[in-house]
């Protein structure tokens, strides 16, 4: 008898299934979850931290007016 195999990930999950569905087991351990998250805060903190283009200001403005005047507030 022909046993089928079903295509798996190397987090042991159905290709297009998320962390955590399939076989149980979580996609990413709570460990590399952590790490993942510290790196990701010490790239992108300094951007955070940046003050907001002068431009990009004005068009959220212009944008908020806009929907203001559509909406009759």
């Amino acid at each position: 008898m022909e046993q089928k195999r079903s295509v798996r990930n190397m987090a042991g999950n159905k290709p297009g299934a998320r962390a955590g569905e399939g076989a149980g087991k979580p996609g990413i351990q709570v460990q590399v979850q952590d790490h993942i998250g510290r790196q990701l805060r010490a790239v992108y903190d300094d951007v955070l931290n940046q003050p907001v283009p002068d431009r990009l200001l004005e068009l959220l403005e212009q944008l908020d007016r806009e929907k203001k005047g559509r909406d009759g507030t």
